[in-house]
């Protein structure tokens, strides 16, 4: 009953966590869908505000680079056409030849007259020849977004965006070059885009990174959470060294992100530990159930062994006697006390196999009552005695005068204290003794069986208790036994709420102890 009931809640177990493990995938697709969602509508938007600023950037360039002007006419509206008065996003223009020199009246610049003339010298030595100006097809527009050595008034490293095209006048080829305005860019066009944000109630933060890292725009503190939605959309038309960053601003994020993957970790490893541990336990039953089949096959053919020599003995005396074949009385005497006592170890044999059955099935099979012990291990003593005479035992019974009364049930003692002399006679044959003790120890009694055999190895000393188990030395004697004895001497002992211990040593004989408690 209560291996059916672990099995059931095992059962149950696998099953819980075979749901929990379906659960826990179903809402991490759900969870991972809905995330890849928000992502793409992140992505989106961070796609859009790219697309927009780079749009106006371009619209810009289009006025100077797409001009349809002459090209001495282009010339004589250079400023006008670039603005420079406004401030807002062209800083320098450059005209320039096939040859790649700078065309007469060809370069305004909105710095001061000094620093015109020193900007225009440094970008003819250190930026002209970085820009792939040869490469161009005709009306092609180009871009470069990159870091240069620093200018003759400014030691740092310069980062500029040069936009630029070449371009055809009757049979004139010249390329125009327009220094954007970074930091009016920066400055002007970015928070048309990215308006200013509060933390506590906007949904999503703009950042304007560089390819460091670095915040180019935004909110210089703001450090996206660990594990928060955060997404960088790159330029690709103009400011390719920076990207547009969108991230959750809520500092719960990684919270709640952390919690989720404790929780996450737990019922996995939960599920994966309670289904391994019921895939382990399954195996363990199927080769236990497997083993108790065989235990089963040998348990039933050597009962029928053992209930085949006493009927046969009683069947052979019983004709003799019905056929008169005896010399006297005293031999017809002594051929029923050999069928009376074959048919008690015959009866023995059947209580075993109906008593384990009982237990099998988990009924009650005990009636207690106060019993002298005493009485009932004497009675259990006598009735083997024919058994022991066959078997050239000797037996030494020592039973302590005036034990109090114990609950018990009578019969199913004798039982108990019949299997085990039966266990010595069969088993330790060799040691041809065995002494029978009944004693108080404290609040206890406690019978004890001792042979002089061979002993039993202390690994399979628990073991010799389970139904059907039989320890290696006997099955390799090829001793016939049922293999149920000392399991029924156990349960028989803690029915009677004590139990059975063995103290042993290959070589140095056994001794059983039966101890129960005294009532109070």
């Amino acid at each position: 009953m209560r291996r059916l009931i672990v099995v059931n809640a095992l059962i149950f177990a696998v099953l819980a966590a075979a749901v929990a493990l379906a659960y826990y995938g179903y809402s991490f697709v759900s969870s991972e869908a809905s995330r890849e969602r928000e992502e793409n509508a992140t992505i989106r938007i961070g796609e859009e505000k790219v697309f927009s600023i780079e749009d106006t950037i371009l619209k810009g360039d289009k006025l100077l680079l797409e001009s349809p002007l002459p090209l001495e006419q282009f010339l004589g509206k250079l400023r006008e056409l670039a603005n420079l008065t406004s401030g807002v996003r062209v800083q320098s223009v450059f005209v320039l030849d096939d040859q790649l020199k700078l065309i007469p009246d060809g370069y305004v610049s909105g710095r001061p007259d000094k620093e015109g003339v020193e900007f225009r010298e440094w970008f003819m030595s250190s930026v002209l020849p970085d820009l792939p100006l040869a490469q161009l097809r005709v009306d092609q527009r180009g871009h470069k977004h990159s870091e240069w050595d620093g200018k003759p008034y400014r030691d740092a490293a310069v980062v500029g965006l040069f936009s630029f095209a070449k371009r055809v006048s009757g049979d004139k080829t010249y390329y125009i070059v327009i220094e954007e305005h970074l930091t009016n860019i920066v400055a002007f066009v970015f928070p048309v885009y990215f308006p200013r944000l509060d933390l506590e109630r906007s949904k999503l933060v703009y950042q304007v990174i560089d390819s460091s890292g670095a915040v180019v725009y935004g909110l210089q503190f703001f450090v996206p959470p660990e594990g928060a939605l955060t997404v960088e959309v790159p330029f690709t038309e103009t400011l390719d060294m920076w990207s547009v960053r969108i991230s959750e601003p809520n500092a719960d994020v990684a919270k709640v992100i952390q919690r989720e993957r404790v929780r996450d970790s737990l019922l996995v490893g939960g599920s994966v530990t309670v289904m391994l541990a019921g895939l382990l336990v399954l195996v363990f039953a199927i080769r236990r159930e497997r083993r108790a089949n065989e235990l089963k096959s040998e348990f039933i053919s050597n009962v029928s062994h053992e209930l085949k020599t006493p009927l046969s003995i009683i069947t052979m005396f019983g004709e003799m006697l019905a056929n008169g074949r005896t010399k006297g009385p005293e031999q017809a005497s002594e051929y029923a006390d050999i069928i009376w006592r074959e048919s008690v170890r015959l009866g023995r044999l059947i209580d075993n196999v109906l008593d384990f059955a009982k237990i099998e099935r988990g009924k009650g099979i005990y009636e207690f009552a106060d019993t002298d012990i005493g009485e009932v291990v004497e009675r259990a003593v006598d009735l083997v005695g024919r058994r022991l005479a066959t078997a050239e035992m000797s037996v030494e019974v020592h039973v302590e005068p005036e034990l109090p009364l114990v609950k018990l049930d009578a019969n199913a003692f004798t039982l108990a204290v019949m299997n085990l002399i039966d266990n010595a006679t069969k088993y330790a044959a060799d040691g041809k003794r065995i002494e029978l003790k009944l004693e108080r120890q404290g609040e206890r009694i406690v019978l004890s069986v001792r042979d002089w055999g061979p002993g039993i190895d202390p690994e399979e000393q628990e073991q010799i208790f389970e139904r059907f188990y039989r320890a290696r030395a006997v099955r390799l004697k090829q001793i016939r036994g049922s293999g149920i004895g000392l399991a029924l001497v156990r349960h028989i002992a803690r029915a009677h709420h004590g139990d059975v211990i063995v103290e042993s040593a290959p070589g140095k004989g056994s001794t059983f102890r039966i101890w129960l408690p005294i009532p109070e």
